[in-house]
């Protein structure tokens, strides 16, 4: 492994004018995370919920495919919001085998009193559905909902590499897309729950609900970190009264409490409950 000097990444933020986000990855690496420099992997997460079930879905991940376990590689995991993005050249910098798990968030514009307002929607809402997350905007250079939808991972690697400007003829690096890039995001995709039900789900607890809904009916009582319980099953006819969305947006209380309870409630080998498919493919895909 080659040594790495860190004033050369400083320059490397500097050069872009972005000292700001330098200053703040290096207070953040320091107070938190300083293992990411030396780890072989990194995952970066959106928050608590994730944090607290990763290691589940690792240990999930490696029960299925016991070669290489996820589990016993060093893998750095950093919780960042939806910031993985100020963590970019730090990424091509260090040159890291990275997955970024994000969300999909997706968004429409309206007009409320004479002003235009974007506000959360539905994936398959509209077919003007925007994404909102700064990260997969920044990474994949396109905001309509469209040209994410039907994405498999091998389909979103990703390299930074050098482009010349003809106009100027500067030289910039811009992540592009490489089937054998070492950078990955993953977010919401379109899969069948057990009812044979497809749905694209917006976030991971919208997800989480459209795959685990038995699974939380089975457990209502040990679940206190869900409000409305009764929503989960609510039905019109034969079909449940409120789809996976409405529960995400209606019924979460708490996150960090809803994912410890997510595991309170499994059985010893956690297969009383499924990953939602794209996190999956993300850690596949880390695994190799």
């Amino acid at each position: 492994m080659s040594a790495k000097n860190l004033k050369d990444l400083e320059n490397e933020y500097t050069k872009d004018k972005e000292i700001q986000n330098y200053k703040f990855l290096k207070q953040y690496l320091t107070l938190h995370r300083a293992e990411l420099f030396f780890a072989d992997k990194a995952i970066f997460i959106e928050g608590d919920t994730e944090r607290i079930l990763l290691p589940a879905m690792m240990k999930k991940i490696d029960q299925d495919n016991p070669d290489n376990p996820l589990l016993s590689q060093n893998i750095s995991i950093v919780e960042v919001g939806n910031y993985s993005h100020i963590f970019e050249k730090f990424i091509d910098f260090f040159g890291i085998k990275s997955l970024i798990i994000t969300d999909i968030d997706s968004a429409k514009t309206i007009q409320e009193d004479n002003e235009t307002k974007t506000i959360k929607c539905k994936v398959d809402s509209t077919e003007e559905a925007i994404t909102t997350n700064a990260s997969l905007k920044f990474f994949y250079e396109k905001e309509k909902i469209s040209d994410y939808k039907d994405k498999k991972v091998d389909t979103l690697t990703l390299s930074k590499k050098e482009e010349t400007d003809t106009t100027s003829n500067q030289t910039t690096k811009k992540w592009k897309l490489d089937t054998d890039g070492k950078l990955v995001c993953v977010y919401q995709t379109k899969e069948k729950n057990s009812d044979t039900l497809e749905y694209h789900a917006r976030s991971f607890e919208d997800s989480f609900f459209h795959l685990n809904r038995q699974f939380i009916i089975d457990n209502k009582v040990n679940f206190k970190s869900l409000k409305h319980i009764a929503y989960f099953e609510e039905k019109t006819g034969t079909s449940y009264a409120k789809d996976a969305y409405e529960l995400a947006e209606n019924c979460i209380y708490k996150k960090p409490p809803f994912a410890i309870e997510i595991l309170l409630n499994s059985d010893e080998d956690f297969s009383n409950w499924k990953t939602p498919d794209y996190i999956n493919q993300g850690l596949l895909w880390l695994k190799d």
